[in-house]
């Protein structure tokens, strides 16, 4: 039966790869989220202005163009703080990458190792099939030659 030696330090890095797959999920989940804040905000600023052009062409007041200028600069300075944490977010994703990259890397190596070990395995056992097969034809043989 086949036994690899480092089967354990394998189920610790597939362990660890699984860990830094849901931390690299999870900061690519709060990205998605700011990019969708900052959807929302740009298409509210667009409808705004729709909504305040169509406000100067009935009215005559700028009680509307005030309005939406201080909703224009509030959703600005909400838009740019959410880039500016999308920046950060962007930065930790890359790092989260890295850090997936590397312990899958790790992964792979004890597989490969696996693999290789367990081609010698079989190997082994066909040879030994091998030499036990013509041991009985040599066997068998020499019974019927007599």
């Amino acid at each position: 039966m086949f036994h690899f030696r480092l089967e354990s330090v394998l189920k610790v890095r597939e362990r660890m790869a699984r860990i830094r797959q849901k931390e690299f999920s999870e900061v690519m989940a709060r990205q998605q989220v700011l990019d969708a804040k900052i959807l929302t905000h740009q298409q509210s600023l667009t409808r705004a202005s729709e909504f305040t052009n169509q406000a100067r062409r009935s009215s005559a007041t700028v009680f509307p163009l005030e309005m939406f200028n201080l909703f224009q600069r509030r959703l600005k300075g909400e838009i740019e703080l959410l880039a500016e944490q999308k920046r950060e977010e962007a930065q930790e994703l890359e790092t989260k990458r890295k850090i997936l990259v590397e312990a899958k890397r790790a992964q792979r190596t004890l597989e490969i190792l696996r693999e290789k070990e367990q081609n010698r395995y079989q190997q082994e056992i066909n040879r030994r099939e091998r030499l036990t097969m013509d041991e009985v034809a040599r066997n068998y043989f020499l019974l019927h030659t007599r």
